[in-house]
């Protein structure tokens, strides 16, 4: 450069002046949470990018080390009412396990179906088959006539559920009011503490002041909602967690250790050892049994073999490589032993791409999922004020209904119009406008890698319902991988060559090849003869490569 007459400073840390972080944070469950996270970090100065996926719960941010740190990005996200880990890879395969999820809403949903059922029951039996509400006769009081059987059994199986399966609700609610924030957890905690509160207080009501009869309560408004709830939220995780089997099985691919060899000057090994693959550098000579995983990306510079490359390639038939081939990292060496020259490693291998592929798949968000989100940072506001509007409106007709008389008129209106208003909320709880579409990209995105279909984030994913024609370059991309022999022909009449005899020699023959199409013949000469045995074989060549 200098000779050319241009100016040259030596640089020592190029490209990016940007560092990335990844974020595991706590308690990020609703669209709304990941918007106001998001903008808050964005506010920062030194921030270049910023994006939270509720489906893992982890942060990517992109931050100039000069204007901001690590520590200062964890600060604002506690701040927020979050909890904030350091994520490592490991951490955030396992993040996206949603264990410890799946097994508080499997628990959360066996104890409120628990005394759900019963309460199911409760109302089947008094409410509408007896209809004790409407025929005080029918009641049967417990220490008073305003307290009755059913309304006892509902508050004792309601009371543990609202309080001890709903406290993720109030604890996940009070997170985001604390903040300023409102997401579907106050739906729900609204819908079902104006019910219980209000059923407790007319039923207190009811036995201070004499009346003769029980009140109909809310009781089962409770355990019926966070039955469903907790349900959900189960499936919801467990269907998250299929993402992280597809990325362990990505990651699982790769190698543990690699056997690294040195070679004199007549290409003759002088030793091996093994070492972590962490380790290993471009340019290190390694070497790879047969049956054993290739592992980095490399050329071949010894020895020949048949390996596996159907995970990357889709190509199902094992391939033949020989001097001067490349072979990617975590494919699978069926034959022989091969020697391989590193020419990638680390982040740059190919299976490190794939996986950071789906990653970033799993986190850019599509178009539609971008329009639900805006919506859904909208959407609890809305049934709640639609919820008030509901509420006020049923107390005006009721009030100017004059059809409605006698001593509880004021309690019959009130309820009716509760009754309305709950409704409302208890019919938005369970909305995932904010969780559906990122959940089913991941799976897809994870699923589609698992089975050797690479898809780029959730925009490419969108499209693809407008495919009409799918083209294959190949045949062997949707074949089985596994050949198998289903005719002979023999130019050679039985007489003079007998069947069992042409078959012995072939697959004694075949049985010292690598080749996927001589193990096909193998196996189908041993069923046919019934027997594993067969002749010596003598001065066996391969020539790989030219069966061209």
């Amino acid at each position: 450069m200098v000779y050319l007459h241009y100016r040259a400073v030596f640089l020592e840390h190029g490209g990016s002046t940007y560092s990335n972080i990844h974020i595991i944070v706590g308690g990020l469950d609703s669209e709304s949470a990941v918007n106001r996270l998001e903008s808050h970090i964005m506010a920062r100065k030194g921030v270049e990018s910023c994006s939270a996926s509720i489906a893992n719960s982890i942060l990517t941010v992109e931050y100039s080390a000069h204007s901001v740190g690590p520590r200062d990005i964890m600060s604002t996200v506690e701040s927020l009412g979050f909890t904030a880990e350091l994520a490592t890879k490991e951490d955030q395969v396992k993040r996206l396990d949603h264990s410890e999820e799946v097994a508080k809403w499997w628990n959360t949903f066996l104890w409120s179906l628990a005394c759900g059922i019963p309460v199911m029951l409760v109302m089947i039996v008094f409410h509408w088959i007896l209809h004790t509400p409407m025929h005080p006769e029918r009641q049967t009081p417990i220490f008073s006539p305003a307290l009755s059987l059913d309304n006892l059994i509902l508050l004792v199986l309601c009371t543990p559920v609202q309080l001890w399966c709903g406290r993720h609700f109030y604890s996940a609610a009070w997170k985001a009011m604390k903040h300023g924030a409102m997401n579907m957890d106050v739906l729900i905690v609204l819908a079902t503490s104006i019910a219980f509160i209000y059923s407790v207080g007319v039923l207190m009501a009811a036995l201070i002041l004499n009346w003769p009869s029980s009140p109909m309560t809310f009781f089962d408004v409770t355990p019926m909602l966070i039955v469903f709830i907790a349900l959900g939220r189960y499936l919801e995780h467990k269907a998250k967690g299929k993402t992280s089997e597809a990325l362990s099985r990505l990651m699982s691919l790769q190698a543990k250790e690699a056997t690294i060899v040195t070679l004199d000057a007549n290409g003759r090994e002088e030793s091996e050892r093994g070492i972590c693959i962490e380790l290993v550098q471009r340019g290190d000579i390694i070497k790879v049994l047969g049956g054993s995983k290739i592992p980095v990306d490399g050329v071949v510079i010894q020895g020949h073999s048949s390996v596996d490359e159907s995970f990357i390639t889709g190509e199902s038939m094992p391939i033949v490589k020989k001097k001067g081939d490349s072979v990617v990292g975590g494919s699978l060496n069926t034959k022989g032993t091969i020697l391989i020259q590193a020419t990638h490693v680390g982040n740059e291998s190919t299976l490190a791409q794939i996986v950071k592929l789906v990653e970033e798949a799993q986190t850019n968000k599509a178009p539609i999922q971008q329009l639900a989100d805006k919506i859904a940072g909208m959407f609890v506001p809305l049934v709640i004020g639609v919820s008030i509007v509901t509420l006020i409106a049923w107390i005006l007709i009721g009030y100017f209904d004059e059809s409605i008389e006698g001593d509880s008129r004021a309690e019959m209106i009130i309820r009716v119009a509760l009754e309305a208003s709950i409704t409302v909320l208890a019919i938005a709880c369970p909305c995932s406008l904010g969780l559906a579409t990122p959940t089913a990209v991941m799976v897809a995105t994870g699923m589609g890698a698992t089975n050797g279909i690479l898809i780029k984030g959730g925009e490419p994913l969108e499209r693809v319902h407008k495919v009409t024609t799918v083209v294959f370059d190949k045949t062997g991309t949707i074949t089985e991988g596994k050949p198998r022999v289903i005719s002979m022909v023999s130019l050679k009449s039985t007489t003079s060559l007998p069947l069992p005899t042409l078959m012995s020699i072939i697959g004694s023959a075949e049985s010292f090849s690598e080749h996927p199409i001589g193990s096909a013949i193998t196996a189908f000469t041993q069923s046919y003869l019934g027997t594993e045995q067969k002749a010596t074989v003598s001065k066996f060549h391969v020539s790989p490569g030219e069966s061209d």
